[in-house]
């Protein structure tokens, strides 16, 4: 808070007892007159007004620690990261895992499915890479690029996408489509940003924020039947 804001206190002199025009034999005279210390008291009550703005105004350089504000992670969106914001990647090979997951594209809903399922739903699962990342905002998500298929041949869309995650760990980079190219283009922060921060969480916790109510361990999940016309 700026100095000049600050209420003014009084200050109140002490008198001398030994002051050169006091008559000797004579007591120094320290109580102030009557007006003064009405004025006194009318200066002190300002300072302790409980609607003082200057008193009132919160400091935006010091208000989370002052009140002790600590951001608590709740949610997790799965999924490519928007074409218009940089990222970066967790640089601990624990904060990343190939996996697979179906996607609901009609929903704009990404499922994740338990392993004893993979061999029954070939033909719906997507094998994907899921990488803990972080935006400029600081919002916390998972960073989801497809592998290639392993009795395929790679396609570009897969190897450009891997790249950007591996290249995400040390720099901020941003992610585009480039149909001429069939392929993502990457680009890279030429600022000086500053390193991200993490959340305080393992990727157990990070999968359950965003899986915790779209995870597939049994056949008879309701999307499955939804999926396969059985409800």
């Amino acid at each position: 808070m700026n100095n000049d804001n600050k209420p003014e206190r009084r200050v109140r002199k002490k008198v001398n007892a030994k002051a050169p025009n006091e008559l000797p034999g004579l007591e120094a005279q320290t109580d102030e007159p009557s007006g003064a210390k009405m004025s006194s008291m009318v200066s002190d009550a300002a300072t302790t007004d409980p609607f003082d703005p200057a008193a009132l105004r919160l400091n935006p350089n010091t208000a989370a620690g002052a009140i002790g504000v600590k951001r608590k992670l709740v949610t997790v969106k799965c999924g490519k990261p928007d074409k218009m914001e940089f990222c970066r990647v967790h640089p601990e090979p624990a904060y990343r895992i190939d996996t697979a997951i179906i996607e609901d594209k009609t929903n704009r809903e990404t499922y994740l499915v338990a392993p004893a399922l993979w061999s029954s739903l070939p033909d719906f699962i997507s094998l994907v890479r899921l990488c803990t990342a972080v935006n400029r905002h600081g919002t916390t998500f998972l960073w989801q690029a497809k592998l290639p298929d392993p009795n395929g041949r790679p396609m570009d869309w897969h190897t450009s996408m891997l790249e950007a995650q591996e290249l995400a760990v040390k720099s901020w980079v941003r992610v585009q489509a480039d149909m001429n190219a069939g392929s993502y283009a990457v680009f890279e922060a030429t600022g000086n940003l500053p390193e991200p921060e993490w959340p305080e969480l393992s990727l157990r916790e990070i999968l359950e924020l965003a899986f915790k109510t779209r995870f597939i361990d049994s056949m008879n999940h309701p999307y499955l039947q939804e999926l396969f016309g059985a409800a």
